[in-house]
């Protein structure tokens, strides 16, 4: 059974930050796909700052030091996502008359910039730093499942941190996600990850497919525990922490790993192995064939073998 939060009647300072974002969560003012977002973002809040602590507490040079030290070094995108999650909770704390200003809007959203074209080029990961990837030493098979399936299947990391062994159907390869707006949507794999899914799965039926290594040490949704071991569904914070520590062996100078340039990889090969793009739109599920032209930016080999073949003159001497 899920947990029932008794929210206090003896005034707002009484109220603590738990008890406001469990209540946060549990309204019917999100989509699937939005409350589980949010959910991670306030999830690593109370992880930083003590369930029990009265939502009046929170100032805004907490929320501050949170969104920098936990997100300082991530783009600008991915920084602003988190602190929109942040406005959302303490506005909607405010509005219920918990808090008497939102600390959350004196934060500061990051400035988007325009990526060059040579930064979009190097977001995919290489064939060469796939290889290394599927082979480094000491990685457990849970998350090399995750790995493989992200860049087999292109489905957004946080989709597939959500499929439970019942959304599987293993002979078919195939899987069904929430994707974007609460749509369940299939997934396909291939040899990689069909390898791997026995050897996670096990003797489980039901459950998430992803599990974290220790049982849970605050109550959660029994949606997302396994019924047999009682441990929960792995968080993606864990997961892109432990991706990020891997592109590290492997690349230490390059820009960071995030699990997204898995999906952005598959793409990008696809393209450049002459799949059409309405074939790359029906598998990544993208809305529109605009939505894949930042996936169109070949590597600058690419470019430079393509441009060698088209010189007349290196032509003519091949024949001489």
């Amino acid at each position: 059974m899920g947990t029932v939060t008794v929210m206090p009647t003896t005034g707002a300072d009484s109220v603590t930050l738990g008890q406001a974002t469990d209540r946060f969560l549990r309204r019917d003012a999100f989509e699937p796909s939005t409350r589980q977002a949010y959910r991670r973002t306030l999830q690593i809040l109370l992880d930083e700052f003590d369930s029990d602590r009265p939502v009046t507490a929170i100032t805004a040079d907490d929320l501050d030091d949170l969104l920098a030290g936990r997100w300082g070094g991530a783009a600008a995108t991915t920084f602003n996502r988190h602190r929109a999650a942040l406005l959302s909770l303490f506005g909607w704390v405010q509005q219920r008359g918990w808090t008497p200003t939102n600390p959350a809007a004196a934060t500061e959203a990051r400035k988007l910039r325009r990526r060059t074209e040579d930064e979009r080029r190097d977001r995919p990961l290489t064939l060469v730093m796939l290889e290394q990837l599927w082979r480094l030493p000491g990685i457990p098979g849970r998350d090399r499942l995750l790995w493989r399936m992200a860049y087999e299947t292109w489905a957004r990391a946080e989709e597939l941190l959500g499929l439970n062994l019942e959304d599987l159907d293993v002979g078919l390869r195939e899987g069904i996600v929430t994707g974007k707006g609460g749509d369940r949507q299939a997934v396909f794999w291939a040899t990689g990850t069909a390898r791997l899914l026995p050897r996670i799965i096990g003797t489980r039926t039901t459950g998430p497919l992803f599990l974290a290594a220790k049982r849970p040490t605050r109550p959660m949704p029994v949606t997302d525990l396994d019924p047999d071991t009682g441990r929960a569904r792995l968080s993606y914070r864990q997961a892109a922490r432990l991706f990020a520590a891997a592109g590290t062996r492997i690349d230490p100078t390059g820009p960071p790993w995030t699990l997204h340039r898995l999906r952005h990889a598959g793409i990008t090969h696809a393209v450049e192995a002459g799949w059409s793009l309405a074939q790359v739109r029906a598998k990544s599920r993208h809305a529109s064939l605009r939505s894949l032209e930042v996936y169109t930016n070949p590597p600058a080999a690419s470019i430079a073998a393509m441009t060698a073949a088209l010189d007349p003159e290196a032509r003519r001497k091949s024949r001489v």
